[in-house]
């Protein structure tokens, strides 16, 4: 979300710029490494944002929450659900309003593992919640 913002203020800051130079000529330094910058925002943001969609998944078994972040990332440990201290959800202001937040995991070893861009993150969190409590099956050995 910070990067799609940047873009947009960019955006807009291009918009304001283009009016701002309009008795310039187009073709001077300037204005074009400005207008050049921000259009490379875009690219950047929306590819960014299409990687974490494709790729990130988290998957809930009857055993664990399988975790992966995407080809180029290290890969997550299973988090076993006999083995979780706490499961908590949220969202940021925008997040509430598009169904999308987070859901914090928290191991009784200590390891806290957020996992961001959960659509409902309080089902999810519930689904998890549950599991747990009905005991869930032992890890493998």
């Amino acid at each position: 979300m910070p990067a799609l913002a940047a873009a947009v203020v960019a955006s807009a800051a291009l918009v304001i710029g283009r009016v701002l130079l309009a008795g310039h000529h187009p073709d001077q330094p300037t204005p074009l490494a400005f207008y050049g910058s921000v259009l490379a925002v875009w690219p950047l943001a929306l590819g960014r944002a299409a990687y974490r969609v494709v790729v990130r998944t988290y998957r809930l078994t009857d055993r664990a929450i399988l975790v992966d972040w995407g080809p180029f990332v290290c890969p997550e440990s299973p988090v076993w659900l006999s083995n979780l201290r706490a499961v908590r959800s949220g969202a940021g202001w925008l997040g509430r309003r598009l169904g999308v937040g987070w859901v914090e995991l928290s191991e009784t070893s200590g390891r806290v593992l957020r996992l961001t861009g959960v659509r409902d993150p309080a089902g999810f969190a519930a689904a998890i919640q549950a599991l747990v409590t009905a005991g869930p099956a032992p890890p493998p050995p």
